[in-house]
């Protein structure tokens, strides 16, 4: 199933929030409605371009969607998403119209089990429900499973109807069809299209991702306070057999390169050692050239 963008989301947000100014407008009038959306509109606002709405008014829910995506889509130990965002876009889903603008009848993406923000926030709530609460009495739908694993819910039932020991156990009796908490994981656990948030940073292709795209000393700095979770100096130092001084510029960006210290910063980060060696040179050397 091909996987949609975040800017793709990101653009039917904006056409949500026209949908909702049609609702502002006819319950409240153009000055409100302009007040909430932005600009005035001669027609419905509806019809009007996504390009002309500003998320930066709704900067809360803007930033939860975009968090949630990662979560859901780019598991990561950089991910900022919070536990209590997944209420926060269902209970904002609910509200969001069901029908066109003042006017007319038309039907958006948005309104069906197929849009892109729906789908954005029911996967975080399956990733949420497979390994942040994983107390074993989660129960999955055929819909999260199809999320989780990138597949069609048809695929999944598929695998369900499948006569082979390989198939996707259900629980009997259950309406609708469910999934107990350890069928899935097991089931999950073999689909090409799941992607596991990573349990070290080691086994994190994200983060690494970060730290080969990292161009400064200061960027990859920020990367360490991060898997560090923004502890002091002096965890560093204690974890890494350096002193106070050393592991501030470690942290603050104005470390030069040090291999034996690259590689105990490194090792006690518990990240890949020769790609983090390999850019803390690589940077390192950026700022000198630069400073000279």
């Amino acid at each position: 199933m091909a996987r949609f963008t975040q800017a793709q989301m990101l653009d039917e947000l904006r056409t949500i929030f026209l949908f909702e100014a049609d609702h502002v407008l006819i319950s409240s009038g153009p000055a409100k409605a302009e007040a909430f959306i932005g600009f005035r509109t001669e027609d419905e606002y509806c019809h009007e371009p996504t390009t002309k709405v500003d998320l930066s008014l709704f900067a809360d829910i803007t930033g939860s969607f975009e968090r949630s995506y990662q979560y859901a889509f780019n598991p990561s130990l950089l991910n900022t998403f919070q536990d209590h965002e997944i209420q926060d876009l269902h209970t904002f889903l609910q509200g969001t119209p069901r029908i066109g603008g003042a006017a007319s009848s038309e039907t958006h993406r948005f309104m069906t089990p197929d849009g892109y923000c729906q789908m954005v926030a029911d996967t975080a709530l399956a990733r949420w429900k497979l390994e942040w609460i994983a107390d074993g009495t989660q129960t999955f739908t055929t819909r999260e499973l199809a999320l989780l694993a990138n597949m069609t819910e048809g695929a999944v039932r598929m695998a369900i109807s499948d006569k082979s020991d390989a198939r996707l156990k259900t629980i009997q009796g259950s309406k609708p069809v469910s999934v107990s908490f350890a069928e899935t994981k097991r089931w999950l656990a073999g689909r090409r299209g799941f992607v596991p948030c990573p349990s070290v940073p080691k086994e994190d292709h994200f983060l690494s991702l970060a730290m080969r795209e990292a161009e400064s000393s200061v960027e990859l700095s920020r990367l360490v306070q991060r898997i560090l979770n923004f502890e002091p100096a002096e965890k560093l130092a204690q974890k890494a057999g350096m002193d106070i001084d050393e592991a501030e510029r470690w942290l603050n960006g104005n470390f030069t390169f040090d291999l034996p210290q690259a590689r105990a910063v490194a090792e006690c980060l518990n990240v890949d050692v020769p790609l983090f060696i390999g850019k803390a040179l690589e940077v390192s050397l950026r700022r000198q050239g630069e400073t000279e």
